[in-house]
This record gives C-alpha cells, sequence and structure tokens, in this order.
C-alpha cells in the first residue's frame, strides 16, 4: 500500500456530486458530536468530515483500515470498539463505530465518548437512508468494477518530430488507418513509455496512481 511510505491516502474514483451527496450527510452527522465520520471502500476513502479544528493524519487512516480490515468480527455486525491513534492523541483512545454497507464498503464514526453507541447507531441509519437514496453506494460499486486509473488510456501527446521513432505505447498513424490513430496493445505502458505513476499533493496529504499494468506475456508486446 503506497500509504505507507507516502503518507498520504487515496481516493475512491468518483463523479463529483456522488461524493458531494456523502459529504453532506456526514457533515450533518459530525455537527452532532462525532469526532470523525469516515465513509470508505477498502483502504481508499469516499468521503471524510471532521469536526470544527479536528483533523486526522494520513497515518492514523491507515491504521483504522488496516484494524478494520484486518478482522472478520467487523464485517459480521456492527461494531463498537476503542482505539488508541497515535497522531492524533498517542495519550487517549478514542471509539470507533464501524458497519458494513457490503463486502468493500464501510463505514467508521469516532467519538471521545465510551457510551455513545446508540447515537452512533442512530447516526448510521440517518447516512445509510441518504446513501441509498441518493445512489451512493451503487455508485461506489460500479467504481470499483471500472477499476482505477491506467496508463494505457492516458492522453497521447504530440507525435515525435520528422526521423524520431516513437515511444513505447505511443499511438502513430499508419497508412492502413490515415484519420484514426492505432490502438495500444494492453500491458505495454501509456504515452512515452510511461509504464507507472504516483502523483502526491503535499498539500492535500492525498495521493493518486495508475493501477499496475498486467505482465508482457507475448511476444509482440515483449518487442
Amino acid at each position: 500500500n503506497p500509504a505507507t511510505f507516502l503518507h498520504a491516502y487515496t481516493c475512491l474514483p468518483l463523479a463529483f456530486a456522488t461524493r458531494q451527496a456523502a459529504g453532506a450527510i456526514l457533515q450533518d452527522v459530525a455537527d452532532s458530536g462525532v469526532l470523525f465520520a469516515i465513509l470508505m471502500c477498502k483502504y481508499k476513502v469516499i468521503s471524510l468530515v471532521g469536526a470544527q479544528k479536528a483533523s486526522l493524519h494520513p497515518d492514523d487512516m491507515l491504521l483504522l483500515s488496516n484494524f478494520v480490515l484486518s478482522s472478520e468480527s467487523f464485517r459480521t455486525a456492527e461494531s463498537f470498539s476503542p482505539i488508541c491513534l497515535p497522531r492524533y492523541n498517542p495519550m487517549a483512545f478514542l471509539y470507533a463505530y464501524v458497519h458494513f454497507f457490503d463486502v468493500n464498503t464501510y463505514l467508521m464514526l469516532l467519538t471521545t465518548s465510551s457510551d455513545a453507541f446508540y447515537h452512533l447507531k442512530d447516526c448510521r441509519i440517518r447516512i445509510e437512508a441518504v446513501l441509498l437514496k441518493s445512489n451512493v453506494l451503487s455508485e461506489v460499486q460500479r467504481s470499483m468494477i471500472d477499476g482505477g486509473m491506467r496508463v494505457e488510456d492516458l492522453p497521447v501527446g504530440p507525435l515525435p518530430r520528422s526521423g524520431s521513432s516513437p515511444h513505447l505505447g505511443q499511438q502513430t498513424l499508419t497508412s492502413e488507418s490515415p484519420e484514426r490513430p492505432r490502438e495500444p496493445f494492453i500491458g505495454i505502458g501509456g504515452p512515452a513509455g510511461l509504464w507507472h505513476f504516483i502523483y502526491r499533493s503535499i498539500y492535500l496529504d492525498q495521493y493518486v496512481s495508475s493501477e499496475f499494468s498486467p505482465p508482457l506475456n507475448s511476444l509482440q508486446q515483449q518487442k
């Protein structure tokens, strides 16, 4: 997981309106006394909202997701568990309410109160109703099926100057199809020979990366 060494988190690709709908209901919950409300799909963030002046470090988010995904008990029933987030406060515990909406999508509500289970349960019911009504959960599933960004899908830059050979994976015009660029072979990289990329924003503590390309199995791909 690149989050381990980047000290940043990544978001699930979603339409702006979908993410806005999720963020709005999480903000309503945060205003009712929840310290942090986090909606995630595996290790990717769908929406994150914190109480006023509260911030969650990416390292603590990685710890939370590992904590939840490493235990099957969280998937079978709603749970309420103490947890220490060292970047937030190494000397105290928070309490995490965890609920899975499906096999990959889950909600974490964090509070400082040890007796807030029923309040957080009510918050989860409100959140789930809005997510279903606004089709957020179905859009999350669609994004999971579509997968992440691939270098083969990146736009191709200008063609090389006359006399130079195109880079690996770069589309070129052929005499057989003068108006359409030749489709790149899957698994041969993107424009200018790009195989993989990771970009980290130091201002947002977020990163974006391409999916790893499949192995080069055929002779045509290995040329």
